[in-house]
């Protein structure tokens, strides 16, 4: 144990020291080269004080040597004026011996600290001797004359002051000489010691910088390696993260598939007459069915959560009717299981609203349905209030409360994490996948909103969130839900019972290579009332379409040897083809749309193949109505007709005078975007067609007219509606001119 402690501790050192031995090389040069430069500092410094100090010594013996000549240069006066008698040689004596005088002063203070206060004092009391000795002189020669002069010039007392003086001058001059000579050595050394500073200085600055270059170096090195390993874990990730979403596709399409089958087909079995016991069993199959594809789509929307890639509306819709919505969808499982529901809307919460109704109906069914659950007995109650409110927004608090098991206090905070179970059995006896609850947490955070619980064990627990939300000037028709009795089938299930009926002309190729999926489609397409094709696999569809003609192409993606995308892509490149093509696909990732999309394809539908979806998609690609010179069947005219000029003239020619100015108004209505009054013309237009014994050409202009909502729909489609109608009603007139007017008559 000890040794593997010693080996861990080692290891850790030697990393350590790795690491960190270019930098720890940098300090200690940077900490010499410090130390260097001080003493460099220091050095020069000292041989600067020394430097004056030298400097101060030469000017002192200046100063000595100048005092000695200024005093030679006073004995010299008064020599000549013993020597000649004139008065002019010391007419400047005792000024001169004055300021001499201070002088020798100012520099015995200046040398004392130097040469011993004894011998600067001798100094400055041999200069004031001479002073006085010459001064004397001076005074005799004022008294008695040169004469008197003469005899004392080479006196004793004259020439032992000169020898005082001359000794104490020696002994200074040569003191100050030793002093600047020591000084001289000591410079000559701190030189030696500056230069060798200076050297080593630029050696060690570069050692430094070599050190630093290296320690550059070696950093990019393993930062280059870090990324190196850091591209490769990147690259590992996505690979990973390509496969996990490549296993999601694989798993939600061979899921998505089948289910498209039991879910259509079941759909299809409803709607045949059947049996009591036989219509309770479909109706368990596609129960059962219901289920399965709402876990499939929990998977898929925390996936799309989880990517970014999920997106919210911003529709108009009324809040009552997406409570009705919830009302009706949940009144089964409510009855099943006994429960009383309740729903309340405050009396200042407004009706009309604009954003993701949707997203708001998932989650208040995410929620309900978990009360609904989770209660046994006693009831179910949703209460809408407002929280805040101006002219253009509000925000609602939204409460759902229930009577049911409850949640412990120490499982509250982990209530909304993904796959959480209150119970380890809560799965087994419940069901669900445990994300329901975190996907509406993000729904609801994702739009600006914030979601909290409260329950108390064995009581029940409230669930409160709130959204924001923009009102609605008016929704219109278009923008309120439908009273919601086949919710479940038009909108999870994406079935329809009311017939919907494409052209007779248009020709449909339905491409799939699973056998149960591709007979479904040609159900629903049997419904619409089109012809169609069938092909197994995307070589067949080429091989047809080389052949053939068709309006639309169904194109399954996922197929074995040549897939939807390919396939398109031949028909776009080998056959020079632009017929539309759809693709059919199990696969839900906004990606994969973006692949289709990228193939070729016009259009995306997702299995389950919804009938209402599908047949929007192909009422966007039919094609279009030509008219023909038989537009109304003249014949039947004239067969009613009879040669009735009163029916004639107040019926048939009535039509053809008010026909136009109809059409015009309908275009007003159109360019003025008032789809009430549009709605009210084309249905009363759709019956003066009918008397006329109009055949389909103007069936679907006038269906579409009759439902338009300037609101939700553009206008890109309404307008060729209405040049269909608006040729077609020229023509119209024509002919009952032609075959009804007087003259035709008669003839």
């Amino acid at each position: 144990m000890k040794k593997l402690a010693g080996n861990f501790f080692g290891a850790k050192f030697i990393k350590f020291l790795t690491d960190y031995i270019f930098l720890l090389l940098m300090l200690v040069g940077i900490a010499v080269n410090y130390y260097f430069e001080m003493k460099v500092n220091k050095a020069i410094k000292k041989f600067t004080a020394n430097q004056e100090v030298i400097s101060q010594y030469q000017q002192y013996i200046n100063q000595v040597s100048q005092l000695n000549k200024r005093l030679d240069g006073l004995e010299s006066n008064v020599r000549n004026l013993a020597l000649t008698g004139k008065k002019e040689y010391i007419k400047n004596f005792s000024i001169d011996a004055r300021q001499i005088n201070q002088e020798s002063v100012i520099i015995a203070d200046n040398l004392r600290p130097i040469v011993s206060s004894q011998n600067s004092d001798g100094l400055r009391k041999s200069v004031q001797q001479r002073i006085d000795f010459e001064n004397s002189l001076v005074q005799v020669f004022l008294q008695i004359g040169a004469k008197g002069i003469q005899k004392n010039l080479e006196s004793d007392e004259s020439i032992k002051s000169k020898l005082k003086y001359n000794l104490f001058f020696s002994i200074i001059n040569a003191k100050l000489q030793s002093e600047i000579i020591e000084k001289n050595k000591i410079q000559d050394k701190d030189k030696l010691e500056i230069i060798s500073l200076d050297y080593a200085i630029p050696h060690l600055t570069s050692f430094i910088f070599l050190v630093i270059a290296f320690f550059v170096l070696y950093k990019i090195l393993q930062v280059y390696k870090l990324n190196k390993y850091l591209n490769e874990a990147v690259q590992k990730e996505q690979e990973a993260q390509l496969i996990k979403e490549q296993f999601m596709d694989n798993m939600t399409h061979e899921l998505r598939s089948p289910l498209n089958a039991v879910l259509g087909y079941t759909g299809l079995i409803l709607k045949t007459p059947l049996k009591k016991d036989q219509e309770k069993f479909a109706k368990a199959i596609r129960t059962s069915g219901e289920l399965l594809l709402n876990v499939i789509n929990e998977v898929l929307d925390y996936a799309k959560i989880k990517s970014g890639y999920l997106h919210f509306a911003n529709e108009p819709f009324s809040l009552k009717e997406q409570l009705a919505a919830l009302t009706d969808i949940v009144s089964d499982k409510l009855t099943e299981k006994g429960l009383v529901y309740e729903n309340e809307i405050g009396a200042d919460v407004p009706d009309n609203l604009r954003g993701d109704a949707s997203k708001l109906l998932q989650v208040l069914l995410n929620i309900t349905f978990n009360a609904i659950k989770f209660t046994s007995n006693g009831k179910i109650k949703v209460v809408v209030d407002c929280e805040e409110k101006s002219e253009e927004r509000v925000k609602l608090n939204f409460t759902i409360s229930d009577t049911g098991i409850g949640i412990p206090k120490e499982k509250l905070p982990f209530i909304f994490d993904r796959f959480f179970q209150v119970q380890d059995n809560v799965t087994k006896k419940y069901g669900g996948t445990g994300l329901g609850l975190s996907i509406t947490r993000q729904i609801v955070m994702l739009q600006g909103g914030f979601i909290d619980v409260d329950s108390e064990e064995g009581k029940g627990t409230t669930f409160k969130f709130n959204l924001g939300f923009d009102i609605a000037k008016d929704i219109g028709p278009a923008g309120k839900n439908k009273t919601v009795s086949g919710f479940l089938q038009e909108n999870i299930l994406g079935l329809n019972t009311g017939i919907r009926v494409l052209p007779h002309n248009m020709k449909i190729l339905v491409v799939d290579d699973n056998a149960l999926n591709r007979e479904l489609v040609c159900f629903i397409l049997q419904d619409f009332q089109v012809t169609f094709k069938a092909a197994s696999s995307g070589q067949e569809a080429l091989d047809i379409l080389k052949n053939e003609s068709f309006d639309v192409v169904l194109m399954d993606v996922q197929m074995p040897v040549l897939d939807g995308r390919e396939t398109t892509r031949k028909i776009r490149e080998m056959l020079k083809l632009q017929i539309p093509v759809i693709a059919l696909t199990a696969f839900s990732q906004p990606v994969e749309k973006q692949r289709c999309l990228d193939a070729g394809m016009d259009a995306y539908l997702s299995k389950p193949v919804k009938e209402k979806e599908l047949f929007e998609t192909l009422e966007v690609f039919k094609p279009e109505t030509n008219v023909t010179s038989s537009i109304i069947d003249i014949q039947y005219l004239k067969g009613i007709a009879t040669d009735n000029k009163e029916f004639i003239d107040s019926v048939i020619l009535k039509i053809a005078d008010t026909l136009p100015n109809e059409i015009a108004a309908l275009r007003q209505a159109v360019e003025n975007k008032d789809h009430t009054l549009v709605n009210r013309l084309s249905h009363d237009m759709k019956t003066t067609f009918a008397i006329l014994g109009l055949d389909d050409t103007l069936s679907d202009p006038f269906r579409f007219l009759e439902s338009w909502d300037s609101n939700i729909k553009g206008n890109g489609k309404v307008k060729k509606m209405l040049e269909l109608i608006e040729s077609t009603g020229a023509e119209v007139t024509i002919q009952i001119r032609e075959n009804f007017s007087m003259d035709s008559i008669d003839k």
